[in-house]
């Protein structure tokens, strides 16, 4: 590994150096009135990042992208680190002061609108015009690149992490001669790995065996944040539900809504998952499945690297990954999937000096570049970029890359507007009551009507805002690309 890594250093010392504009763009590089220069140009400087690792992936980036970035630049890296529910109104806070506190932030894609109107994010394009490096925005899916790193025509952030809805489960049962037998004999079908909602309930039912410890499935219900995206991702945005309709109508209190609603909040669904599954959040139901103590796990890409390493799952090697189930049309016969694609980026702080910006684009472009992550793949079986998803020898080693790279086409992003956190809030919420029992109708059109209201209060209806869709967002992603002279085989 030493050796491989100091070969990727000699060829990325080479792309620290700026080089020249490629095509003609609208995109104006900033003038650099006093341009760092030689092979490490930063040695020895410190970069100040607001974090948190709330899900298993970040760590293992950290643990390879920081390493070799710290190795190549001689940078020192400062963390500070938070849950992360408390880390947006300390961005909020800070950016609000104008405060230059930190020179990366960790920025969720549906944050990026609340720090935007605080002014406190620092475009990217320019940086790229003029020092391009490794960056290679190119190198993602443009429905990703245009939810993580962009708000809407702007480009702010390189991608931490691009997540999608994976399906993890457990070969060993599945495989077993003896519970493929009894399954047979129970429900008159072969034992499978699901393919819709029903089967899940119906597998996850077969496998619930509170006397071995052992249950179907888990999924997380202990926050707003948490409750809300396993609904969209894994219930309802197959069948149907979206945020908004184009003109920032909300569409919870629907009937697709309310049918995903029911399914997902339903105690008999509840019945199959462990015991105080109504506070889990992100590390009890991957600590659950890391331990054998579930059949089946609805997940995101980020859990990828933990689920298949040894020292930290105890089903390491009986891990299987599938796409996640989907909901079977009745008229038609076909199951339909559809996914969310979120994830954080970092992003630099506007309010922090020129010399720090250039900087903290150092550390994004290579830290987080295409050839550092190759290294998180080969190690870890996990990536973002399309040259690692769709590499034939690291397809060849993980399977699950190719499905993540077909995912990541086809996601769809959450909202980003400066509001959104605050109407997520209540979505969950209401999900959150109606697993305490309260008819799903009742609080989902009572949150809908609170988000219409929170809409409203923006101003959005009176100056006749237009929601974003995903082809919207797909355009403008080309469009940039087309500004800094990349080609896209999307575009």
């Amino acid at each position: 590994m030493k050796a491989t890594r100091l070969a990727v250093f000699t060829l990325l010392l080479l792309v620290l150096v700026p080089m020249g504009v490629m095509a003609q763009s609208e995109v104006e590089p900033f003038e650099v009135t006093d341009p760092a220069t030689g092979a490490r140009p930063f040695e020895g400087q410190e970069l100040r990042i607001i974090n948190t690792e709330v899900v298993p992936i970040l760590a293992y980036e950290h643990e390879v992208f920081d390493a070799a970035y710290v190795e190549a630049s001689g940078v020192n890296l400062i963390y500070e680190n938070y849950d992360q529910g408390a880390l947006l109104p300390v961005l909020q806070t800070m950016c609000a002061a104008g405060g230059d506190d930190y020179d990366i932030m960790f920025v969720e894609d549906g944050w990026s609108g609340s720090l935007e109107a605080l002014g406190c994010l620092e475009p990217l394009a320019p940086y790229y015009m003029a020092a391009p490096g490794d960056s290679h925005p190119e190198d993602y899916t443009i429905r990703a690149f245009g939810t993580v790193a962009m708000h809407n025509q702007t480009w702010y952030g390189m991608p931490t992490l691009i997540a999608v809805g994976m399906f993890a489960y457990r070969t060993d049962l599945f495989s077993d001669p003896d519970e493929q037998a009894a399954f047979q004999e129970q429900y008159g079908r072969e034992l499978t790995v699901p393919q819709t909602w029903d089967e899940l309930k119906e597998v996850g039912e077969f496998f619930t065996r509170p006397d071995e410890d052992l249950y179907g499935f888990n999924y997380r219900y202990g926050t707003p944040n948490n409750i809300l995206f396993d609904y969209m991702i894994h219930f309802g945005f197959s069948r149907g539900v979206n945020f908004f309709d184009p003109d920032f109508n909300p569409l919870f209190a629907t009937d697709a809504a309310f049918d995903a609603a029911s399914f997902f909040t339903g105690q008999d669904f509840l019945s199959l998952q462990p015991p105080g599954r109504e506070s889990f959040q992100f590390g009890e139901v991957l600590q659950n499945f890391t331990q054998g103590k579930v059949a089946m796990y609805g997940t995101e890409s980020w859990a990828i690297p933990l689920l298949l390493d040894p020292e930290a799952s105890t089903v390491a090697d009986v891990t299987g990954f599938a796409p996640i189930p989907g909901w079977r049309d009745p008229d038609t016969g076909e199951v339909h999937r559809a996914l969310l694609s979120a994830g954080p980026a970092y992003m630099i702080n506007a309010n922090i000096s020129p010399e720090r910006k250039r900087l903290a684009w150092d550390y994004l472009q290579l830290a987080y570049g295409q050839q550092f992550e190759r290294l998180l793949a080969e190690q870890y079986g996990a990536g973002h970029r399309i040259s690692t998803l769709s590499d034939p020898d690291l397809v060849a080693q993980y399977p699950h890359l190719a499905a993540n790279l077909e995912a990541m086409k086809v996601g769809i992003g959450r909202p980003s507007e400066p509001w959104w956190p605050e109407a997520e809030n209540a979505l969950g919420q209401a999900l959150q009551a109606a697993v305490a029992g309260s008819p799903v109708e009742e609080v989902m059109t009572a949150a809908n009507d609170e988000v219409i209201n929170i809409v409203r209060d923006a101003g959005y209806y009176d100056n006749g805002a237009h929601y974003v869709s995903v082809e919207e967002r797909e355009q403008y992603v080309c469009t940039l690309f087309g500004e800094l002279g990349l080609e896209s085989p999307e575009c």
